[in-house]
């Protein structure tokens, strides 16, 4: 038979003065705020809401001092917005702050316990139930070792600080908004964009019909019919109702770093290429 428990002791249980909880910040363009628990929780009360989602927290490494040097974290993945974030942004590098708060000490911003600080690494595992990615703690900089992966393709996102530091990649070129003129749900046409052939190649753009924005990366552009084909089909059929922005990338090879593609920058940006041109291509396989 089942075990009856005291209402003292299902009082106990319940007690929210004894429910420490985990909140964990990414640190994205758009930050990620989210909460081990089972219920959306605004810390400090009436402040910033971290979204409950189920974490799970894994392979710590501890320093000497009894500090964490490294985490293993699985996100939730079944509503498919780790995959959504993992597909629009790059995890690398960003921010991860673990913090230990009480569901009885919401009212001040100072009641917590940071648990960790560190920067991501690339997730390495995603399906249908988990996003997997892994932390280390300090500050890259002060690490005798690159803060990026050690590969041939450019690990910088196009335009950015890293990819743009002479201007060589002209931030007015690199984006431009407007309304389709048809489409269907893997392909938009629009009269104001470029004649040029593959300019929006691999680049990112973001797709708005009734209020929805759906985030995707551009397959291919054709300059000659000035549509964009998008890698992932949307739920919905593009047609002149639909408006989007669309933003510049590149294929992340030195050949384009060097302005001989369409969707690379706007003159000889090389100096900046991020990649590691000498290791031959069986390196990367």
């Amino acid at each position: 038979m089942p075990k009856s428990l005291t209402p003292q002791i299902k009082s106990q249980m319940d007690a929210v003065q004894k429910r420490p909880v985990l909140i964990f910040e990414i640190g994205l363009p758009s930050p990620l705020k989210f909460a081990a628990y089972r219920t959306n929780i605004s810390f400090p009360t009436g402040g910033a809401v971290y979204t409950a989602k189920a974490i799970k927290l894994s392979g710590l490494s501890w320093s000497l001092e009894g500090q964490i040097n490294r985490i293993t974290c699985k996100f939730d993945n079944t509503a498919r917005d780790m995959a959504a974030y993992a597909s629009t942004f790059d995890f690398r590098g960003r921010s991860l702050v673990v913090k230990r708060i009480y569901l009885d000490a919401l009212d001040s911003a100072l009641n917590y316990k940071e648990v960790f600080r560190g920067h991501l690494e690339t997730p390495s595992g995603l399906d249908q139930k988990w996003m997997t990615v892994s932390a280390t703690a300090g500050k890259p900089l002060y690490k005798k070792a690159l803060n990026f992966a050690y590969q041939r393709q450019c690990p910088w996102d196009f335009g950015d600080d890293n990819c743009n530091t002479d201007g060589h990649a002209d931030l007015s070129m690199l984006t431009q908004t407007g309304t389709a003129d048809s489409g269907t749900t893997s392909t938009l046409t629009c009269s104001t964009l470029s004649s040029v052939d593959g300019e929006w190649n691999d680049g990112a753009i973001k797709i708005t019909k009734a209020g929805i924005e759906y985030p995707r990366t551009v397959k291919s552009y054709d300059g000659t019919t000035k549509t964009v084909t998008i890698d992932v089909e949307l739920p919905v059929t593009i047609d002149s109702s639909t408006t989007f922005q669309v933003w510049r990338g590149c294929d992340k090879t030195h050949d384009t770093c060097l302005n001989n593609k369409p969707g690379g920058p706007t003159n000889d940006n090389s100096h900046n290429f991020g990649g590691c041109i000498h290791i031959t291509q069986d390196a990367d396989q």
